[in-house]
């Protein structure tokens, strides 16, 4: 499998694996993941909330850091921010395993 990186800030880009590994460079970033993949498949819900799947709490990644954090297949990824960088990582099947269709 092809490992896709992309550089900068991305918006609503579909994800193909289950984890996302995040750098940020001189500037910190925020990052955010749409429920847009099954189960739930609604891309007004967010991974990352205040409690209230439609309140967008996203992560902020600061200056110079590295981390791995779960997105899930099918979810949609939206990072704002210069000076980084984001590689699919993990596989394309193991967040889905056993999601009910």
């Amino acid at each position: 499998m092809a490992i896709t990186s992309y550089a900068g800030a991305i918006s609503d880009t579909v994800w193909t694996t289950d984890k996302a590994q995040i750098t940020s460079g001189s500037n910190a970033l925020t990052f955010q993941v749409k429920l847009a993949g099954k189960p739930t498949s609604d891309a007004t819900h967010f991974l990352y909330n205040d409690g209230t799947v439609t309140n967008s709490v996203p992560l902020v990644i600061p200056h110079q850091t590295k981390i791995d954090v779960y997105v899930g297949v099918g979810n949609q990824v939206t990072i704002t921010g210069a000076n980084g960088s984001c590689t699919e990582i993990g596989t394309a099947s193991s967040a889905n395993a056993g999601v009910y269709n």
